[in-house]
């Protein structure tokens, strides 16, 4: 084939008015690209974002668990301490990792904020669902404190114990709980709901008495002075009718002490006059 020959066949295999522009396959194929990037980006995040959530969760809840399981004045104090804690340890991690993803600083710091507000949120979860069982702590620790003596030891009736403060001293222990439970706290500063409970339901306390004849029952609301109302756990009537059903579901207890010292006392009555007077004398 001659050279003119070739020349008319390629001439002949162009596409006439065909004007092939590959721009807007090459706009499609980046934004395309980017798409996916940015999927892949945005499970990478979800994905550290999950992670931190579970270590949050893990480090929180079982802890401030335990801490309301032997709750004290202590108590929110500590779990303070724990949330700076576990929070001063995971989070910047967390910022760390982001910062593999070239994020501007305001969006990784809201992501960071919001794990913030994550772990608070743990930590209310959890002292919510401790205080709907707060009957339950009571109980277990009006019985720890019934039964036990101050070195823990199971205490043994002997008709020597003063029984009213025995009582007296497992019911304010039991209030005090109930005080921590009330409310949450996340700063330092004091409150009046210990002593607004031990001043108005503790039995045999003078103020008490002096509290109902001067003024109205602080009990008779939903709020405490000092507490935000999304910070109540347990209100001030609540704790009123709760602290009703306590008495009442420990008196059992207190019954079977009083008349097991009875029965010793009788019992150590009966051994001493028989060992006095014979126990012929008994048979008359």
């Amino acid at each position: 084939m001659c050279q003119s020959d070739k020349h008319t066949c390629i001439l002949d295999a162009i596409i006439k008015q065909a004007n092939w522009d590959c721009s807007k396959m090459l706009e499609k194929f980046r934004r395309d690209i980017e798409d996916h990037a940015l999927s892949i980006r945005e499970s990478k995040l979800s994905e550290m974002t999950r992670h931190a959530k579970d270590k949050l969760r893990k480090a929180l809840a079982e802890p401030v668990e335990s801490l309301f399981d032997a709750a004290d004045q202590t108590t929110w104090q500590s779990i303070r301490n724990i949330y700076k804690r576990e929070t001063e340890a995971i989070l910047p991690e967390f910022l760390n990792n982001l910062c593999q993803f070239e994020m501007e600083y305001a969006p990784a710091e809201e992501m960071v904020s919001k794990l913030k507000d994550y772990a608070r949120s743990v930590v209310e979860s959890k002292a919510k669902e401790e205080s709907s069982k707060v009957s339950i702590h009571m109980k277990e620790r009006f019985t720890t404190v019934f039964s036990h003596d101050k070195d823990s030891i199971p205490r043994v009736w002997t008709g020597k114990e003063d029984v009213r403060a025995i009582v007296k001293e497992a019911r304010s222990a039991a209030l005090k709980l109930l005080s921590v439970m009330a409310a949450i706290r996340w700063d330092d500063e004091p409150d009046r709901i210990e002593s607004i409970l031990t001043s108005t339901l503790l039995e045999g306390s003078v103020v008490s008495k002096i509290a109902s004849a001067a003024s109205a029952d602080p009990l008779a609301s939903t709020t405490w002075e000092e507490i935000p109302p999304k910070h109540t756990m347990i209100t001030p009537y609540q704790c009123k009718s709760l602290w009703k059903q306590f008495k009442v579901e420990t008196e059992f207890t207190i019954t079977q002490a009083v008349s097991t010292q009875v029965c010793i006392s009788y019992n150590i009555a009966l051994i001493s006059d028989i060992s006095q007077h014979g126990a012929y004398s008994w048979f008359q």
